[in-house]
C-alpha cells in the first residue's frame, strides 16, 4: 500500500493547478482581449448592393490591419472600386495598402468575388469562405496576433447581395 504524500505534495499541486489557471488566464487576456470585431454588411452604391467586411477597433488603443485573405479562393478584399485593388486581388495579392485603426474608428472592405476563365468562382455550388485579417497591435507591431475571423458561405453572401 502507497504511503500517503503528506503536505508538501499536496501544495505543490496547488500550485501547479494555481499556475495552469494564471497561464490560462494571461493567454485569454494577451490574445483574445482587446481584439479587433470583424462583421459582414451590406451598402448601397449607385442601386447595387456591396457586401463589405467591417473591422471596428473597439479597443483604447491603435490596431494596424496588415493583410487579409480567404482561404478558398474564391473572393478578395479590395479598398474600393479602384482598379489597381482589383487587379491586385485577381491576381491572388493583397488588394489594400495595410492601415491603423484608432480607438473605436471602423472601415469597411469591399468582398469582390475571384474569377477564373472569365466566371466568378462563387457561382455554381454553396461553398464556404473564411475571411482572415491579419492585425498587430499598435503597442506591440512586432508581436503576431491571432487573425480575425469572418465566416460565412457563397450562398449568403450573394442573398446580401440581392443576386440571389
Amino acid at each position: 500500500m502507497a504511503e500517503p504524500l503528506g503536505w508538501p505534495a499536496i501544495i505543490g499541486m496547488v500550485g501547479g493547478v494555481v499556475g495552469m489557471l494564471g497561464g490560462v488566464a494571461s493567454f485569454g487576456d494577451r490574445f483574445y482581449k482587446g481584439r479587433p470585431v470583424g462583421s459582414l454588411t451590406t451598402q448601397n452604391a449607385f442601386g447595387n448592393t456591396l457586401v463589405h467586411v467591417r473591422i471596428k477597433n473597439i479597443t483604447n488603443y491603435d490596431v494596424m490591419i496588415i493583410y487579409a485573405n480567404e482561404r478558398k479562393g474564391v473572393y478578395f478584399l479590395a479598398d474600393g472600386p479602384e482598379v489597381e485593388s482589383i487587379v491586385r486581388g485577381q491576381l491572388g495579392k493583397t488588394a489594400f495598402k495595410a492601415f491603423t485603426l484608432k480607438p473605436n474608428e471602423e472601415r469597411e472592405l469591399r468582398v469582390q468575388p475571384r474569377y477564373e476563365n472569365g466566371v466568378a468562382i462563387e457561382i455554381g455550388s454553396k461553398k464556404y469562405v473564411e475571411f482572415w485579417i491579419h492585425w498587430r497591435r499598435g503597442n506591440a507591431l512586432w508581436l503576431p496576433q491571432i487573425p480575425l475571423l469572418v465566416c460565412a458561405d457563397t450562398q449568403t453572401i450573394r442573398r446580401m447581395a440581392g443576386v440571389e
